[in-house]
């Protein structure tokens, strides 16, 4: 019981990822000492290659998502089970 609520608390506060429905929601606090974290997410058959990274640019827009080299509206990751692995990047500061 306790370590399944560990494991929420992380995965969804820390790390801020947070399914709703068919999307994946990304907001994560990325403590000062972490540069970067990568996350590998299985949706169905489906393989998602998660890496969160400060952006070394302050012209940069916070909460960029980069999904397979296209940039999101928001930061959202659409899920599909197409069988295919797809690269997701997401720039915070």
């Amino acid at each position: 019981g306790s370590a399944g609520w560990m494991y929420r608390l992380v995965v969804e506060t820390l790390l801020g990822v947070r399914l709703e429905a068919d999307l994946l929601r990304l907001s994560p606090r990325l403590p000062r000492a972490w540069e970067s974290f990568k996350l590998h997410y299985r949706h169905r058959d489906t393989f998602y290659h998660i890496t969160v990274k400060r952006a070394e640019s302050a012209s940069i827009q916070p909460g960029l998502v980069i999904v397979d080299g296209q940039e999101q509206t928001d930061a959202t990751i659409r899920l599909v089970d197409d069988r295919q692995a797809h690269t997701v990047e997401m720039l915070v500061r």
